[in-house]
């Protein structure tokens, strides 16, 4: 059985910007599109395939980040 610090060893957070300002924190990328659905923002799948970070689209940035 893992231990919570190993569970959490590799855990990372999506934080969402707009304008240099944080709108939200999410868990997993979906949560990410699905507060963003009628907005100008890529699509999860187009996210997905995508490995620089942070993504920077239009005036949002989402950042990959660890866990503290």
């Amino acid at each position: 059985m893992s231990t919570y610090k190993e569970q959490i060893k590799d855990r990372r957070y999506y934080v969402l910007l707009h304008k240099n300002i944080v709108l939200a924190t999410f868990g997993n990328l979906k949560k990410v599109c699905d507060f963003m659905e009628n907005k100008d923002f890529p699509k999860y799948n187009t996210i997905v395939r995508k490995k620089e970070n942070p993504i920077i689209y239009n005036e949002y940035t989402l950042y990959k980040v660890r866990h503290y």
